[in-house]
């Protein structure tokens, strides 16, 4: 080891941060490098050099370079900024015949829990494979002159998951490790299928054109922010939708829960029983939904100081339709003079970006939405761009202009057919997503299309 970061930057940062550095022997002179532009060095201890990472919340790449007496670079350490990271990791490695007959993946794993993982997914050139023992699973016979692409998937708990995706064939190597970065992409209603030979040379970083190596489709995946009031309007406006005799409430006992399946940290609530829309608006298969509950604790890491933000665990469609979650789903304890909407936004755009998964945020406001956030709307909107995360507002009601003109576009869903063409358009642009995986690890705003690419636009 010659450097490496002993500050590590694990929730969302902007601003003047102090970067503590580790520098081993025969060191000299450590640089920062920003973007790849230079901020800042240091010749001697303490090995703490100030990074400005702007008022603009953004991805960054923060880069250490350690160099010698003479200037030679004897190592360097890298770290992403303001993107997801994950507690656990997972490798993968092939095993068998080079002919492509008989060829095994064997799957590794770290994870601070500790334990097996609870579901293992593989998809071999997006078709999902039959997984019996999650450490050794059988390929199907392939060609290995042409290029493969495998993705290992491991969930270990409600809020813990580790990706690894290999290229393999032709050109590629099994035995070398492919560092590959996922872009968001949304095709037009009459291009429904996707290849990477239709990417060629339409995809750049920096000006570098981009090789595209594969494009998922997969799961689709919705992370949920509501306003602590909606809730109640939501439940409101779901109770005179229900269907019964003469207007007649469908509501049970506030105090008797209503269980979600598999449900951790969303738990029932009994403040919302309205079965007969349980399985109404609901999203299409393949596309589950979160929720990220918009009240945190502060923790301290480093000197640096986060909000943490409890989610929930991923809900497919068969546990319901939205309104239904919605109106279910209890939320934690606070006031809503507490919550902080626009943090929690930004946090849930980096949870819907971790995956490489086709994603978006829905953030569900009130008439009169209080929130305590430290980031603006305005901030946070432009972050989940960069970060290639669609952003929907929905509203119970109509907000005031200043909220609106903060959040963008605000689209009401206080009417069953506003609500359920809310649904619709949600789910019908998940749809359309298609997630490019290019060659090299790139920033996510610095990935641009070509002019040439008809009917096809990058996701932001």
């Amino acid at each position: 080891m010659t450097v490496a970061f002993a500050t590590l930057f694990l929730g969302l940062v902007a601003g003047v941060q102090p970067v503590a550095l580790v520098v081993g022997e025969g060191v000299a002179r450590v640089e920062l490098l920003l973007d790849g532009e230079p901020v800042g060095e240091r010749s001697e201890p303490p090995w703490e050099i100030p990074v400005d990472f702007g008022g603009e919340l953004a991805p960054h790449e923060l880069v250490a370079v350690a160099r010698s007496a003479e200037g030679a670079e004897l190592g360097r350490a890298r770290q992403w900024i303001n993107l997801a990271r994950s507690e656990a990791e997972a490798t993968v490695v092939l095993e068998g015949a080079p002919d492509g007959r008989g060829a095994v993946a064997r799957i590794s794993w770290e994870s601070l829990a500790r334990q097996v993982p609870r579901e293992v997914t593989v998809t071999f050139d997006g078709r999902p494979l039959p997984v019996t023992d999650p450490r050794a699973v059988p390929l199907p016979d392939h060609d290995p002159e042409t290029l493969h692409f495998l993705r290992v998937e491991l969930d270990f708990t409600a809020n813990l998951s580790a990706v690894t995706e290999l290229v393999f064939g032709g050109a590629y190597r099994a035995d070398t490790a492919t560092e590959l970065t996922a872009v968001a992409a949304e095709v037009d209603g009459r291009r429904r299928r996707l290849e990477p030979a239709d990417l060629a040379g339409r995809l750049t970083a920096g000006g570098h054109p981009l090789v595209p190596v594969a494009v998922e489709e997969g799961p689709a995946e919705v992370v949920m922010v509501m306003d602590r009031a909606a809730q109640e309007a939501l439940w409101e406006l779901g109770r005179r939708w229900a269907p019964g005799p003469a207007g007649t409430s469908v509501r049970s006992d506030p105090r008797a829960p209503l269980a979600l399946p598999g449900a951790q940290e969303v738990r029932p609530s009994g403040a919302s029983a309205l079965s007969s829309l349980r399985h109404s608006y609901r999203l299409a298969p393949g596309q589950s939904l979160r929720f990220l509950w918009p009240f945190s604790r502060s923790q301290e890491h480093g000197r640096v100081r986060y909000l943490l933000f409890s989610r929930s665990e991923d809900h497919p469609p068969q546990d319901g339709g939205v309104l239904w979650l919605l109106t279910a789903a209890q939320q934690p304890p606070f006031s809503a003079a507490e919550q902080r909407l626009a943090d929690a936004v930004a946090v849930a755009g980096m949870s819907a970006s971790a995956r490489g998964r086709r994603r978006a945020v829905v953030l569900v406001l009130s008439e009169a939405p209080a929130d305590a956030s430290q980031l603006a709307p305005e901030t946070v909107r432009r972050y989940l761009a960069h970060l290639g995360v669609p952003l929907h507002v929905w509203s119970v009601g109509e907000v005031p202009d200043e909220v609106a003109a903060a959040w963008g576009e605000v689209r009401p869903v206080d009417r069953q057919a506003r609500f359920r063409g809310a649904v619709e358009e949600l789910s019908e642009s998940l749809e359309r997503q298609r997630i490019v995986w290019v060659e090299g690890l790139h920033l996510p705003q610095a990935v641009e299309l070509t002019g040439e690419a008809e009917g096809l636009r990058l996701v932001r």
